[in-house]
């Protein structure tokens, strides 16, 4: 096979190869500048559109599909723009961008390009022995919690998720976020392995997607975070008979907890109700001061 010599490189540490910078010694993959120049000008063109051709909305959804190689959290942010391209057919036909999509340019615009760059390899090289292990449970009646080392929370159901409309996936789900964002700042830099009992959050968390509207609600907020502290979450289904303690605490069974458990903070993390219900809600935009703040929150070290 005859090689072109203007498209060799190397050998080094950083090279360049399908529009990707592999980093050898930071052991990430980012986007080179000239992309990240040309993403942020795409971007503020379409922050300011209200309707677009299907083909230009087939266009940045495959931009963005590629920046998803180096920016790992964004996948969550693509599935809206991806759905809204299946309801029309023709490539001339123009199409409404709805909030949603309005949403997720939003979020790549503000903070996505800035957490260019993600350790994937060091992610896959320790995905057998990660750096710290999360549990986390949650019942259809009672509530939620979930333990990391000495340290563990529990949430009791408020009347809006007891609703009938939040099915078993977005609470076991909740868990995981919520510990993402009290315990992050202990993670920063590390490789965390979720541990949980639900299969369908699993592969939701896996895959970075799912049907689920809450649930994927809160995988744009578990993203956020992620990227935010920065920290690399993966995911990993246990045996409901092995995960006691979570679930003692999702039944508010706490002498079972405590005797499974051995602790030094007996105590349980407190957990800000005004947090439950900013993860909780829909409908808001990425670039509001509470997000900002929790963006600031997550990043600073402990």
């Amino acid at each position: 096979m005859p090689l072109d010599e203007r498209k060799e490189e190397g050998p080094s540490e950083v090279l360049t190869f399908l529009g990707l910078e592999i980093d050898t010694l930071k052991m990430e993959v980012r986007l080179p500048q000239e992309k990240l120049r040309e993403m942020r000008g795409i971007l503020k063109r379409w922050r300011g559109m209200k309707s677009c051709r299907r083909r230009d909305l087939e266009s940045i959804v495959g931009s963005l599909n590629h920046a998803c190689r180096a920016v790992r959290p964004g996948r969550a942010f693509k599935r809206r723009l991806q759905d809204l391209m299946t309801t029309v057919i023709r490539d001339d036909r123009r199409v409404r961008l709805n909030w949603e999509a309005r949403a997720d340019i939003e979020w790549w615009y503000q903070f996505g390009l800035d957490w260019n760059g993600t350790a994937l390899m060091r992610a896959v090289a320790t995905e057998e022995e990660p750096q710290e292990v999360v549990l986390s449970d949650a019942s259809g009646g009672w509530g939620c919690g979930a333990t990391w080392k000495d340290k563990w929370f529990q949430i009791k159901w408020s009347e809006a998720i007891g609703a009938k409309d939040w099915n078993i996936m977005p609470k076991e789900l909740l868990p995981i976020v919520v510990a993402a964002v009290v315990w992050g700042k202990y993670w920063r830099g590390s490789v965390v392995k979720a541990r949980c009992d639900n299969m369908a959050v699993v592969a939701s968390i896996k895959a970075g997607a799912c049907k689920e509207r809450k649930a994927m609600h809160l995988l744009r907020c578990l993203a956020f975070v992620e990227a935010s502290v920065p920290v690399t979450i993966l995911a990993e289904h246990i045996k409901g008979s092995e995960n006691v303690v979570a679930d003692a605490l999702s039944r508010d069974k706490l002498d079972v907890a405590r005797g499974v458990m051995q602790v030094s903070e007996r105590e349980a993390e407190p957990i800000p109700m005004d947090l439950l219900e900013m993860l909780t809600r829909e409908g808001q935009s990425w670039s509001e001061q509470e997000w900002r703040r929790l963006s600031m929150l997550c990043s600073t070290s402990q």
